[in-house]
């Protein structure tokens, strides 16, 4: 029988093999035959879930009665340990991935950096959004449609969003890219202040005015080509705000151009400025922020800064219009040096430590020579780097060294200064009170005497110059005094 059989195969071989083929292709249509039944009737085992869509699938739990549940096999979700087929079902139909995306709005923010948004009534159907929050009525309602029907409650303007919104954010089982996404879009209901750059997944979303919106406030700059590309798909109501956004991200030299003529490119001048002082400490930005017209709104934003930082109190000390201690209220010092205090400066200035960045040493060394800590001064001007060539924290340090009774050095840095500064009011006057107190009156008197001539209308120059002449006159006085004394004999009694 089975040498029949072999040599039937051999005799017949071409159609045996043809055979062969035509048996695998009848159950290969036989398998996705079943397969498509199957996906028919509903979802297929947790096990061939993509990772993205299981992972959404499993942040939702619960069900709504009020929906007639869907035919599926088995359930990818479950409340506690009952499973929900429902849930699944819903989730899948609805793809609120898609819906969300649909409807986001387009997005600016003010002077003030407060958020404002487009509305689009006509997005939404009413039936829908309906529907939508008879679903979320139930914890897996919010987990599907949460972030959907905040921006529905948004678009008819339903005071309801931000009950909505806080709903979404605070749920454990969204999805964290949903709850950032409401963060962002609800700051002002979240009191969370969100800068678009800080969520970079948010570019999952495209919607074409959502992404203009995301693309103007991330990129550093934005050209004039890019701007005209931007305005097709940015609203027209948000434009004031976009083009305010335009002019800070312009370059530096077009802003002080613009500034004089343009409110636009002189509110983005002043953010800068403000915004350069808050990082850097910057002694020029202040200056910059007191003539740039907005003088009382740069007083009113300092009045509102609370000091919580060192980094904070330092900002008070970069005043250029502090010179003393007592330049500060009384409770700017109070608040300044407990926060100060607070920081173990002994650790970076003497025991080796990680110092602070070089623009807050500069002013922790103004801070020690304003409050008499002239040993850390000294000892800070040595970490200062490039910044030891400047001119008003040289004039510090001398004025620390010869508080700290190192004379020698400090005259040194005042002869310094002159040769460096020989027109300079301020070096001048220094150097004249420095000559004055180290007894050397002839050097004093020739510095007051240039100091006079190049400034004779400075009144600081020309007090002290008054103190230091009825103090030589006293010291010359005593000097012939004494002379004459020893030239006569018997010694002059005095009356």
């Amino acid at each position: 029988m089975a040498e029949s059989v072999m040599r039937f195969i051999v005799q017949y071989q071409p159609l045996v093999i043809a055979a062969g083929v035509a048996f695998l292709l009848l159950m290969a249509a036989v398998t996705i035959l079943v397969i498509a039944l199957k996906r028919a009737r509903g979802p297929e085992p947790a096990d061939s879930v993509l990772p993205v869509q299981k992972e959404a699938s499993e942040a939702l739990t619960g069900a709504a009665p009020d929906v007639a549940e869907p035919r599926v096999k088995r359930a990818r979700l479950s409340v506690g340990d009952t499973p929900s087929p429902w849930t699944q079902g819903v989730y899948e139909r609805h793809s609120p991935e898609a819906k969300l995306a649909r409807v986001l709005p387009a997005f600016a923010f003010d002077a003030a950096g407060e958020i404002h948004r487009s509305q689009h009534p006509e997005f939404v159907d009413a039936t829908e959004l309906a529907t939508t929050l008879r679903y979320c009525k139930t914890a897996v309602g919010v987990g599907v449609h949460g972030a959907y029907a905040a921006l529905l409650l948004w678009h008819v303007g339903d005071p309801l969003y931000a009950t909505m919104a806080l709903k979404v954010v605070s749920h454990t089982q969204l999805a964290d890219e949903e709850k950032s996404l409401i963060r962002f879009l609800f700051q002002d209901v979240t009191q969370q202040k969100i800068k678009a750059r800080e969520l970079p997944h948010l570019k999952a979303w495209k919607n074409p005015g959502f992404q203009a919106s995301l693309s103007l406030y991330t990129e550093k700059h934005i050209s004039t080509g890019k701007w005209q590309e931007l305005q097709q798909q940015l609203p027209a109501s948000l434009l004031q705000y976009h083009q305010l956004e335009v002019a800070r991200k312009s370059p530096a030299r077009v802003m002080y151009r613009e500034a004089a003529a343009n409110v636009l490119f002189a509110e983005a001048l002043f953010q800068q400025n403000l915004e350069t002082l808050q990082k850097y400490l910057s002694t020029k930005r202040w200056q910059r922020l007191v003539q740039s017209g907005k003088v009382a709104r740069f007083k009113s934003w300092l009045d509102a800064q609370e000091i919580k930082s060192a980094h904070t109190a330092l900002l008070f000390i970069a005043d250029p219009e502090v010179f003393e201690k007592d330049d500060l209220s009384d409770d700017r010092q109070r608040q300044v040096v407990s926060q100060l205090d607070a920081q173990n400066v002994r650790e970076w200035l003497f025991q080796g430590a990680r110092m602070p960045a070089l623009a807050e040493r500069r002013q922790y060394f103004k801070f020690f020579c304003l409050f008499g800590r002239h040993g850390e001064a000294v000892r800070c001007f040595a970490t200062l780097g490039i910044f030891r060539r400047d001119r008003a924290l040289r004039l510090y340090y001398a004025r620390a060294l010869f508080s700290g009774d190192m004379l020698h050095e400090a005259w040194a840095e005042m002869s310094a200064l002159l040769t460096e500064f020989p027109r300079d009011a301020a070096v001048l006057n220094e150097a004249g009170i420095y000559a004055h107190k180290l007894g050397r009156y002839e050097e004093a008197a020739q510095i007051f005497a240039t100091a006079r001539g190049l400034f004779p209308d400075d009144a600081t120059i020309a007090y002290n110059e008054a103190v230091f002449t009825e103090q030589y006159s006293k010291v010359q006085v005593e000097a012939k005094w004494s002379a004459v004394q020893k030239l006569t004999v018997p010694p002059v009694v005095e009356a």
